[in-house]
């Protein structure tokens, strides 16, 4: 569900200063399907940095507690493990994630859920992000199927909308984010 990485509806909305132009979260035969477009008033170098600074998720997600690299393969080359306290109503979940994630030599960032280390019988998430003359336009498109059980109640209406709202919590943050500290560099950002 972190991914922010994710139809209710094409929607528009202004951050502080970045803008969300898409939105969309789709639910079919138990998989969800996000697609974020933003364009966010940052340097891609500093975006960069801070979605690939794996130990510190919770700065752009607060819903994560916990996220740290456990194996590092080499650079751009990353497990990652994650756990997400998930509120919907009166439903709470902490969803724990273990990831492959992988920071592609297009610029991408692709993370890959390992099941049988993880609450999701199947997750898939690609971030990418390119430099534009606004700030940097950030592309994320996310697929999850979670393996544990959703009160009947609550159902796929109110799980898209958690994981819209984790989606666009998380590119708003990102500004926040670098306007107010300074980022540690996990890797080096790719060069094109």
């Amino acid at each position: 569900m972190r991914f922010a990485i994710l139809a209710i509806c094409l929607w528009v909305a202004t951050a502080s200063a970045g803008k969300v132009t898409t939105a969309l979260v789709t639910h079919e035969g138990g998989h969800y399907f996000v697609e974020v477009d933003a364009l966010v008033e940052v340097t891609e170098t500093d975006a960069r940095a801070l979605l690939t600074d794996y130990n510190n998720l919770d700065r752009v997600n607060p819903s994560v507690e916990v996220s740290e690299v456990m194996i590092r393969r080499g650079p751009g080359d990353h497990r990652v493990r994650t756990v997400t306290r998930a509120c919907v109503w009166f439903f709470c979940k902490r969803i724990h994630q273990v990831q492959d994630v992988t920071e592609g030599r297009d610029g991408s960032i692709v993370a890959t859920v390992i099941p049988e280390q993880s609450d999701l019988r199947h997750g898939y998430a690609r971030v990418d992000m390119w430099q534009e003359s606004g700030g940097t336009r950030i592309l994320i498109r996310s697929e999850v199927e979670p393996d544990f059980w959703i009160p009947p109640l609550i159902g796929p209406w109110a799980i898209k909308k958690k994981l819209r709202s984790e989606a666009l919590d998380t590119v708003f943050n990102i500004e926040r984010v670098v306007s107010s500290m300074p980022l540690q560099y996990n890797s080096a950002p790719v060069e094109r």
